[in-house]
């Protein structure tokens, strides 16, 4: 199976070893698109290029996991779960980075900046006893953007120790 076809199709099986390259080839493309969000490439470019970085990788991630479930003699509907759970995640990162643009017409801070003050105002938020409104609002959109990543790399990691339905068979006989 073509490197392409492995990160582009849903149809087929993969064993573990290519699984794993696989995985770690778009877990750096998820990564690395986080550049993107540059305020040299938002200014020029906006969101796009980090919105089909994401797509990319979320589509290779979903046709990575559901080859190994299957080569694994298990149903693939969990993959097509987490992957619509971190779409939206990122969905929800793309929203609030749209509002931390700044627009032609307008100065403000780019996206960095923007998050750069987002995060320095929920560490400032957590500091206090009372974290007021912003601070709650804030630690839960973290929160909702941050646990499907982490579940999609613990899924992943889970994925990965599971073995060929084949061998279970042949170790069975």
């Amino acid at each position: 199976m073509g490197s392409l076809a492995l990160l582009l199709s849903a149809a087929g099986r993969v064993g573990r070893r290519p699984f794993a390259l696989g995985i770690l080839v778009v877990y750096a493309t998820a990564l690395l698109s986080q550049i993107l969000l540059s305020p040299a490439v938002t200014l020029r470019a906006g969101l796009v290029p980090f919105a089909l970085a994401q797509a990319f990788a979320i589509w290779s991630w979903y046709c990575l996991h559901a080859k190994r479930l299957r080569d694994a003699g298990r149903d693939p509907g969990a993959a097509v779960a987490i992957a619509v759970l971190y779409a939206l995640a990122i969905v929800l990162l793309l929203l609030i980075l749209a509002l931390m643009l700044p627009s032609a017409d307008l100065p403000g801070p780019g996206a960095a900046d923007g998050m750069l003050i987002a995060v320095r105002r929920l560490a400032g938020a957590i500091g206090r006893p009372d974290l007021g409104l912003f601070g709650y609002v804030v630690a839960g959109i973290a929160a909702l953007a941050i646990m499907p990543m982490l579940l999609a790399v613990g899924f992943s990691v889970w994925a990965g120790t599971l073995r060929s339905a084949a061998a279970l068979r042949g170790a069975a006989r």
